[in-house]
C-alpha cells in the first residue's frame, strides 16, 4: 500500500476536514511559517511547514543555527544550555564539576558538527509532543520526504518513551534512526489508576474537593481578560523559578488554546477573585500531559497550589482513562504520588549527512546513553 507524504499550506489546511481544536493553532504557525512561531513562543526562531501523511498532520520545525532558541527547537540547547543550568539539581559538587567539564568540552564539537542544522517531526513547540501510531511504512515515506527536501539537515523526533511509543521506537530504529536519551520523565496509567490510592494522592484530592476559599476554574469559565493572568502565572514558575530556556509561550498562544480548546484550561482563584493557579492539558493519541503549569509563586505553600493543580491532572487522566506524563522536574513529588519513572528519548536519522555531522550526533547520542541516562536514573531527576 502507497503512503501519500506531501507538504501544505495554510490555504490547503483550510480546506481539510481535520481536529478542530488543533487546526487554529496550525494555521496560526503557517499563517506566516518563518515569522509566526515567534507570536506563539517568544523564544523560538523557526521554519514551520506541515507535513501531511496519509490522513496524519504532523507540524514540522527546521532550523540551521538559532543556538538562542528554546530547547524545543534547538538541541544545542538541550544537550548543552539547560543541562548547563540543571546540573545544580545533582546536589554533589565534585559530580557537577565533572560533567560541567564534559559539557563544556563537547560544546565546540556540536557546533562544528552544526547539531542545530535540524528539522523536528511532530513539533507542537511543547514541552512534551504526543505521537499518532505511525506505521513502519508511513515512518519510511516520512523520512524520504524530510531527506529529499533537506538533505543537509538531520531529522529528529523527540519524546519518545518505551511505554506509550514502544513500536515507533523499535520502528524508527529498523529504519536507521539513532536513539539519545534526554530526560527522565513520569507517567501515570489512567486505565488503572492505583496512583489515586496512594496516601498523597488522597490527601491532594480532599483538598481540592473540600469547600475554602479558594474556587476552582473550569476551561469554560475562562475569559479573554485572564489570558494575559495565565501566561504571567507560566512565567513565574516555569520562567522565572526554573529555566528561561522553557518555552516562552505568548497570550496570543493563550487566546488559541482558550478558544479552541487544543488545550484544557483549570484554575484556582483566590477570594479576591484573582487567578492564583492555573494548568492547560494537552491530550492526543490516548496520552494526557500538562505543558502550561503556573502559580503565584508568593503565596504561601501552605495554600497548596501545585498540589490543587496536580491532583486535578491526575484525576482527569483517570476520568478519561488514559495514559498521563507529567513529564520532568519535581521528581519527589511525582514519584509519592505514583509516577514511574522513563527515561525519554529523542531519535535522530544523520545516516545522509556529511561525516562531521554524523560524528556529532553518534558523539552525542553515544554520552546521552553512556553518562547521561546513568546519572537520569541514579539521580532521579
Amino acid at each position: 500500500m502507497t503512503v501519500a507524504a506531501s507538504f501544505i499550506d495554510a490555504n490547503c489546511l483550510a480546506n481539510l476536514n481535520c481536529d478542530p481544536t488543533a487546526k487554529p493553532y496550525l494555521s496560526a504557525l503557517l499563517s506566516d511559517p518563518t515569522t509566526a512561531p515567534s507570536s506563539l513562543v517568544s523564544n523560538v526562531q523557526t521554519t514551520v511547514r506541515l507535513l501531511k501523511l496519509d490522513e496524519q498532520l504532523l507540524p514540522v520545525t527546521i532550523n540551521t543555527t538559532d543556538y538562542e532558541n528554546s530547547w524545543v527547537c534547538s538541541p544545542y540547547n538541550g544537550a548543552i544550555t539547560y543541562p548547563l543550568e540543571e546540573l545544580r539539581h545533582l546536589g554533589n559538587w565534585a559530580l557537577q564539576l565533572g560533567m560541567s567539564g564534559l559539557i563544556r568540552s563537547i560544546a565546540p564539537l556540536l557546533l562544528a558538527g552544526r547539531i542545530n542544522k535540524v528539522v523536528c517531526v511532530n513539533n507542537w513547540l511543547l514541552s512534551t509532543n504526543l505521537h499518532p501510531e505511525l506505521s513502519r511504512s508511513q515512518l519510511q515515506a516520512a523520512t524520504e520526504l524530510l531527506r529529499e527536501t533537506y538533505p543537509e539537515h538531520a531529522i529528529l523526533i523527540r519524546s519518545l518513551n518505551r511505554v506509550t511509543n514502544l513500536v515507533l521506537l523499535d520502528d524508527l530504529q529498523h529504519l536507521g534512526y539513532r536513539l539519545a536519551p534526554s530526560r527522565q520523565v513520569y507517567l501515570y496509567d489512567g486505565r488503572e489508576p492505583d496512583y489515586l490510592r496512594r496516601s498523597n494522592t488522597r490527601r491532594d484530592l480532599k483538598l481540592l474537593d473540600q469547600p475554602g476559599p479558594l474556587r476552582c476554574l473550569t476551561h469554560d469559565e475562562f475569559t479573554a481578560n485572564q489570558d494575559a493572568q495565565v501566561r504571567e502565572l507560566y512565567d513565574l514558575l516555569y520562567l522565572r523559578k526554573y529555566s528561561v530556556h522553557n518555552p516562552q509561550f505568548t497570550n496570543r498562544a493563550i487566546q488559541i488554546w482558550r478558544e479552541s480548546k487544543l488545550l484544557t484550561l483549570f484554575g484556582v482563584m483566590n477570594q479576591a477573585g484573582e487567578l492564583d493557579a492555573v494548568v492547560g492539558t494537552f491530550e492526543r493519541h490516548g496520552v494526557l500531559t500538562a505543558p502550561l503549569v503556573g502559580y503565584d509563586t508568593a503565596d504561601p505553600q501552605s495554600l497548596g497550589l501545585y498540589r490543587l493543580l496536580m491532583a486535578h491532572v491526575l484525576r482527569q487522566a483517570a476520568e478519561q482513562g488514559i495514559v498521563l506524563n507529567l513529564s520532568a522536574g519535581a521528581a519527589s513529588f511525582k514519584r509519592l504520588r505514583g509516577g514511574q519513572g522513563e527515561i525519554e528519548y529523542s531519535a535522530v536519522y544523520c545516516r545522509h549527512l556529511p561525516a562531521r555531522q554524523r560524528i556529532a550526533w553518534n558523539l552525542l547520542a553515544t554520552l546521552l546513553d553512556r553518562i547521561g541516562r546513568p546519572l537520569l536514573q541514579r539521580f532521579e531527576l
